[in-house]
């Protein structure tokens, strides 16, 4: 605690100092311009946050620890400055006094020239007047109650280090003269206990910053000190030099710089940022996608597929190639999730018929988004009509989210019942699981035309004509076009017209065929019955457009049902019938080959099954190859001049082996595995062909064909030529037997009749034949030891055939003659006789064998120099 002499000291010093102060010469003329004032409760400066440091903050954070300081005397060795050492107080006064002064006089200049108007800005008001009552007040105050300081202060010293007293003499003159005078003010105010002042006093000890001293200042006495700008952290002096400075100058005028570079550097750096997600991304991203699509148009579906998990997952930014290009990319780029691109490959893989991959594509689509309900309802229809899995397609619709009642659902119901029924087709049980359904709906809503609808679909399937009568008059007021389901209503109008034009009600068939169309023009059902209308009218023109109509229709849908495929291929069966008629056969192979593709492609997937309907286009191709694209006449049996061979590697021979191979796929869909189901017509030139060719296996067909035609000399003549040339003479003898019987029956409608004498001379040839074979047939079971008998019915078959030859070549006046059945130069019979080459035309068969069974022609003896004729008809009697 300071003594008495002490205080009574620092009294006079803060008079002497108020009093110098008060001097309007002194200190008016210097500061009026800047019109500093000491206000006792104004606000700090507003910007002056801005520039605290880190160590100024800790400081003031620091602050409520300071006031609760407690005086501690200071222990460390050294010189001490103690205030009550027994010096002459007028020396210690008069020393202070001198020393205040010039420090006074060092401030005042030097404040004049280092501190201006433009440090401490306008609002501060130095006013000479306020500042010497302000000071005056306070020093009267401080000087009226001097005398009333405890007296327990009194007698404890208040002790200073010099080091700690030059330290606040130099942190006191670097302070702005406001907080400084408020500083000593408070110094030297004896009401103050030392306690209180101790943190101020470290503060200046310290160096503290202005500010942590303006709070710490107001702490004790409340009173609010404007700092200038520059005090804020620095003295007025260290602020000139710091402004002076390079660093200063750099940072001051290089953050400007650095602050707009720094911004430009963030914005474009956002940008950039922005682009590349929100533009690049999707963009790229997109590009990927239709990568992916043009993969699948040239049949590339694993590139496809990887294009896509590119897309959707993300790909690398550098690399492009390589099973590995993911892994070893430094750089992956997050992929843009587009849902509909599911969709779009779905398309694509329909287009190429890549159904598993459709399957795939659907399921992706519907785990992103399960509760799009038409594209779960497309793939339930697509499971079951294209693809054949019932059973999945049910499933797919019990697992829809958020729908616990999906029973009661309508879509869904009905949706199911038309499952069953296309199901039904397979597995007849599930009949009345679709009839389930739809009962289930109606009962629901009597008044549901889409339940209706497929109620009557669902017995025209069924062909209950009982059931479809009760429900008919629903229909018989139906206004064209006025429908809330129209693909739906086109099948029940188009399954209607149907039904009647089968029961040969072609006016209410063309009714509902109308109705169909009005309904939705787009459906294929109406055009297809339409074409089939038009078939039973035979008006091929119109039959022919309509085809053309509903392929049209078909090819607009995105994928082809059970229902659809079989339109589909009955459309091009009936086009490719229609070019053959006409005579447009390559046209019509082209049209019957895209026909049984699709039924093939089908057929595997177990989407369509076996049926005599898809079997007839496989025989339809078979009769174009068989009769050849130059309608050869080599397959005829009859006069015609210059008779074409069947070589292999020929043209014709290929032909017939290509018939011969569709004729083996139309009986594998006919008798579907129990059997031959072909017509007799069809197995006749399958066994023709084989035969022919040497193929072997004919004898079978031709024995059934020979069952199924009884009355047909043809096949007689065909099977009896077949069994001798196989070395069955008897059974070849019965057969010529009944050959000849319908012969001669046949020959009586033509004999006497003068313009069927071509024919007649046709069934000439056949006696021919017969005759001569049959002679054959007896000359060589005589040979292998046969009765007289045998040799005398050889005989006379032999004179029979001559009868017939000669009767030929006497009504045959014009040039188809006997030249058919000669054959070709290299077919003639060789012998030598007297050293000459001696050619046999098949027309000397009888006279030849004759002379060989009366021994007359001695230059063959044996039983297999007989010659028979090989030559078969190459089709059974047209059927009338």
């Amino acid at each position: 605690m300071p003594t008495r002499e002490e205080l009574d000291r620092l009294e006079d010093f803060v008079r002497n100092l108020g009093n110098e102060l008060l001097s309007e010469d002194e200190v008016g003329s210097s500061m009026d311009s800047n019109e500093f004032s000491f206000p006792t409760d104004v606000r700090l400066a507003s910007d002056s946050d801005n520039d605290y440091d880190s160590t100024t903050a800790n400081e003031i954070e620091d602050m409520t620890s300071d006031s609760d300081y407690a005086v501690e005397m200071d222990t460390d060795s050294g010189e001490e400055l103690v205030l009550d050492e027994e010096i002459s107080s007028d020396d210690q006064i008069s020393s202070e006094i001198s020393r205040t002064d010039a420090v006074q006089e060092h401030e005042i200049d030097g404040d004049k020239s280092e501190y201006s108007a433009d440090d401490f800005g306008e609002d501060y008001d130095f006013s000479g007047e306020d500042d010497g009552e302000v000071h005056t007040a306070d020093i009267s105050m401080v000087s009226g109650q001097t005398g009333s300081v405890d007296a327990q202060y009194a007698s404890q010293p208040f002790q200073l280090k010099e080091e700690h007293y030059i330290a606040i003499q130099q942190t006191l003159a670097k302070l702005p003269r406001n907080l400084k005078l408020a500083i000593e003010e408070t110094l030297a105010d004896e009401r103050i206990a030392p306690k209180i002042l101790q943190p101020l006093i470290d503060s200046l000890v310290e160096g503290a910053a202005p500010r942590l001293l303006v709070n710490k200042l107001w702490r004790i006495t409340k009173r609010n000190i404007v700092l200038p700008r520059g005090y804020e952290k620095l003295s007025g002096e260290f602020l000139v030099r710091k402004r002076s400075s390079l660093t200063y100058r750099l940072t001051r005028e290089g953050w400007s710089v650095v602050r707009l570079i720094l911004l430009v550097v963030s914005i474009t750096w956002m940008l950039g940022a922005s682009a590349f997600m929100w533009v690049y991304r999707p963009l790229m991203a997109g590009h990927i996608y239709d990568m992916g699509l043009e993969a699948i148009s040239v049949d590339d579906v694993d590139r496809a597929i990887s294009h896509f998990n590119d897309a959707w997952y993300g790909w690398p930014l550098f690399v492009r190639e390589g099973t590995d290009r993911i892994a070893d990319s430094q750089i992956v780029v997050k992929g843009w999730k587009s849902k509909h691109k599911w969709l779009e490959y779905v398309a694509a893989f329909q287009a190429r018929k890549y159904w598993e991959k459709v399957e795939l594509f659907y399921e992706g689509y519907l785990e992103f988004k399960p509760d799009n309900k038409s594209v779960r309802l497309k793939y339930a229809y697509f499971l079951s009509g294209v693809m054949g899995k019932h059973e999945k397609a049910i499933a797919i619709l019990e697992k829809v989210p958020g729908t616990g009642n999906r029973k009661w659902n309508r879509e869904y119901m009905l949706t199911v019942g038309d499952i069953y029924l296309d199901w039904a087709q397979d597995d007849p049980t599930k009949y009345e699981e679709a009839r389930f359904h739809y009962a289930k709906v109606l009962k629901m809503s009597r008044n549901d035309e889409r339940a209706y609808l497929s109620m009557m679909n669902y017995h025209l399937r069924l062909a209950d004509e009982k059931e479809i009568t009760l429900l008919l008059p629903v229909f018989e007021q139906e206004v064209p076009g006025k429908t809330d389901s129209p693909e739906l209503a086109a099948v029940v109008y188009a399954g209607l017209a149907e039904y009647f034009l089968a029961r040969g009600n072609n006016g209410d068939s063309k009714r509902f065929i109308e109705l169909a169309r009005t309904a939705d023009p787009f459906a294929p059902e109406p055009s297809f019955i339409d074409a089939q209308y038009w078939h039973l009218a035979e008006d091929e023109g119109r039959e022919y457009q309509a085809y053309k109509a509903t392929l049209t229709n078909l090819d607009a849908l995105e994928s082809l049902s059970r229902k659809d495929l079989r339109m589909r291929i009955l459309s091009l069966g009936g086009v490719g019938r229609i070019q053959a008629a006409n005579g447009e056969l390559r046209a019509a192979m082209m049209s019957y080959d895209r026909a049984s593709k699709l039924f093939e492609d089908a057929h595997a997937r177990n989407q369509l099954g076996a049926s005599p309907e898809y079997g007839q286009l496989y025989l339809e191709q078979g009769k174009i190859m068989y009769h050849g694209f130059g309608f050869s006449d080599d397959l005829t049996l009859s006069l015609v001049e210059n008779q074409d061979t069947v070589v292999e590697g020929d043209s014709r021979y290929a032909e017939l082996a290509q018939a011969e191979r569709y004729f083996n796929k139309a009986e594998e869909i006919f008798n579907n595995g129990k059997g031959s189901g072909l017509p007799a017509e069809i197995l006749y030139r399958r066994s023709y062909i084989r035969y022919v060719l040497g193929l072997g296996d004919e004898l079978l067909d031709f024995l059934r064909v020979a069952r199924y035609e009884p009355t047909d000399y043809e096949a007689r003549l065909a099977l009896a030529t077949v069994l001798l040339a196989n070395g069955d003479f008897e059974t070849s003898r019965n057969q010529y037997f009944k050959a000849l019987e319908l012969l001669n029956e046949e020959s009586r409608e033509f004999e006497d009749n003068p313009t069927e004498q071509q024919k007649y001379a046709e069934l000439l040839i056949r006696y021919v034949f017969a005759w001569n074979n049959l002679g054959v047939s007896r000359a060589r079971s005589a040979s292998r030891g046969g009765g007289d008998d045998e040799y005398a019915g050889a005989l006379s078959a032999f004179t029979m055939a001559s009868t017939y030859l000669d009767e030929v070549n006497n009504s045959m006046l014009n040039s188809r003659g006997l030249i058919g059945v000669r054959g070709s130069e290299l077919e003639r019979i060789v012998l030598m006789a007297d050293g000459r080459r001696v050619l046999l035309d098949k027309a000397t068969y009888p006279y030849v064998n004759r002379s060989r069974l009366l021994d007359i022609d001695e230059t063959a003896a044996a039983e297999t120099n007989y010659l028979f004729y090989t030559d078969i008809p190459s089709s059974l009697l047209p059927q009338f």
